[in-house]
């Protein structure tokens, strides 16, 4: 097997069948903190349906010109990523992978990727994501800054 992960990722287009891996992936990164609160798994299973659907339709009415694909890892599906290319900035909607293809440097990979791309077409490169995802500390790394922050989430952003 390469060290290269380029070499094994590529992308397509999601499908509907895609929806039962897209809700997986959502629930499978989010809910600790109501494990940490005594929640049990099927309050929370079923908490994280709601606000999967919620997102969904909050995407589908704001990000009307992203584009939303499957991240593959050896042709099977490892996550998602969905871009929207603004006049103003590149946004980062939605990055996410399975559990199993985390801390194997893809993440990074993806990130540095869109990081080009935004260098290239001289744009900020912008995102919102929970205050206790892990992910923060890899942005911060990566050379994103917090530009804002609610009670759940943080906005960042990296120029280049």
């Amino acid at each position: 097997m390469s060290n290269d992960k380029s070499q094994m990722i590529s992308f397509r287009a999601v499908t509907p069948e895609d929806e039962e891996f897209l809700l997986e992936l959502f629930k499978s990164s989010r809910g600790d903190d109501l494990r940490g609160l005594g929640w049990s798994e099927d309050g929370i299973s079923e908490f994280l349906e709601m606000q999967y659907e919620a997102r969904q339709r909050f995407h589908q009415n704001d990000y009307l010109n992203a584009t939303d694909e499957i991240v593959l890892l050896d042709g099977k599906p490892a996550g998602h990523l969905s871009i929207e290319r603004r006049d103003d900035e590149i946004r980062c909607v939605d990055i996410a992978l399975a559990p199993e293809s985390r801390r194997a440097g893809i993440g990074t990979l993806l990130i540095r990727k869109l990081q080009d791309e935004a260098r290239s077409a001289n744009k900020p490169l912008r995102l919102q994501l929970i205050r206790f995802n892990r992910a923060v500390t890899l942005l911060e790394r990566l050379g994103f800054v917090r530009t804002s922050e609610t009670g759940t989430h943080f906005q960042m952003e990296w120029v280049p």
